[in-house]
């Protein structure tokens, strides 16, 4: 199930979140500009914000990989689907290097995109720690607790 209960998504669905954004942003500026730019970054790094908050809980350390492979999937998308610029003889190795230089050149944008989805991560964890043991404490009450012999 992608969108998994009222609880939050799953890693997929959220996966799937920032990659329509992403996907999105790169559209609008490959049709715009020609190439990745502004709004490609503001679309991805809103998807990894958004899929960050609405995650379930158990499933934050894979949302924290989500942004490189995601990242990665667009600019390859992005470099197959353009032409290549070098003419007829440019070839694989052109489009290799236009997508390599699409990774390097936009890594920015993947590093806050990323940095955010960690940063959210690690505050959403701990509070769902912090109400789990909460929980645990109210289930059981110092009175109650059953102690071993010995």
């Amino acid at each position: 199930m992608v969108t998994g209960s009222r609880r939050g998504l799953t890693v997929l669905g959220a996966a799937l979140l920032v990659l329509l954004a992403g996907t999105a942003g790169a559209a609008i500026d490959v049709v715009l500009a020609g190439a990745l730019g502004v709004v490609f970054g503001v679309l991805f790094v809103a998807g990894c914000v958004l899929a960050a908050t609405r995650v379930h809980p158990d499933d934050l350390l894979g949302i924290v990989i989500t942004p490189p492979l995601v990242y990665a999937l667009i600019a390859i998308g992005i470099g197959f689907a353009q032409p290549t610029s070098g003419g007829a003889g440019g070839g694989m190795k052109s489009k290799v290097i236009s997508i390599g230089s699409d990774l390097i050149l936009r890594a920015p944008v993947l590093l806050i995109g990323f940095f955010a989805v960690v940063l959210i991560a690690a505050v959403r964890a701990r509070h769902a720690r912090v109400a789990r043991r909460d929980r645990e404490r109210a289930l059981n009450p110092p009175g109650n607790r059953h102690r071993p012999a010995g």
